[in-house]
């Protein structure tokens, strides 16, 4: 459990603590990636400089980019300059073992105009479902079908246990996807002529 007894009132001094000290960086000959990069990091700076028990990311590999007491932080930014903007929250597995709070740091920034336009800290739970879907990455992959929609109503007010269940619901149906696109897939191979390709 959290040492925070109000994980909203986290959510909102994170985003006081970002906005009010995240610059667009010196961005000279870095691609997009690059940028994302060195905003992400400059959050994790801030971060340690105004939270106590902060503790860095496990592995490359971890849900987290940094931990502040036993609460995971995901930064995820987005470059509204760019034109395809869908990006990957989480592994659905990784979703279903979560052990603690789940927090993402949302980072809105133009590359063109080298501005960050705005960044907010959401709670995994509060994530408005009406702008998230399930991708067939890996296991499942919650994605954001839309930044620009999602950005106009990033959060619902449904309660934690709404939540898993419709997170469930989606689940389930995205594996019965799953299992008729490797059914169609199987039955390509089984009426496969190889006379053709001897």
């Amino acid at each position: 459990m959290s040492n925070y007894a109000n994980i909203s009132n986290f959510t909102n001094s994170l985003t006081g603590v970002i906005k009010n000290n995240l610059s667009f960086p010196n961005s000279n000959n870095l691609a997009h990636r690059g940028i994302a990069d060195r905003i992400e990091a400059n959050c994790n700076k801030i971060i340690s400089e105004h939270f106590s028990n902060v503790i860095p990311a496990r592995s490359a590999k971890s849900i987290e980019d940094i931990s502040v007491n036993d609460i995971y932080i995901d930064h995820k930014s987005s470059d509204i300059s760019k034109d395809f903007k869908m990006p990957n929250l989480v592994s659905i597995e990784k979703l279903k073992k979560l052990d603690r709070q789940l927090i993402f740091n949302f980072i809105i920034y133009d590359s063109v105009k080298k501005i960050i336009v705005d960044t907010f800290a959401s709670d995994v739970y509060e994530l408005n479902w009406n702008h998230l879907a399930i991708q067939n990455l890996g296991n499942g992959q919650l994605q954001i079908k839309d930044m620009e929609k999602f950005l106009e109503s990033p959060t619902s007010v449904i309660s934690k246990e709404q939540w898993l269940i419709r997170l469930q619901e989606e689940a389930i149906r995205f594996n019965k996807k799953a299992q008729e696109k490797a059914k169609r897939r199987q039955k390509q191979w089984e009426l496969w002529d190889i006379s053709n390709q001897i």
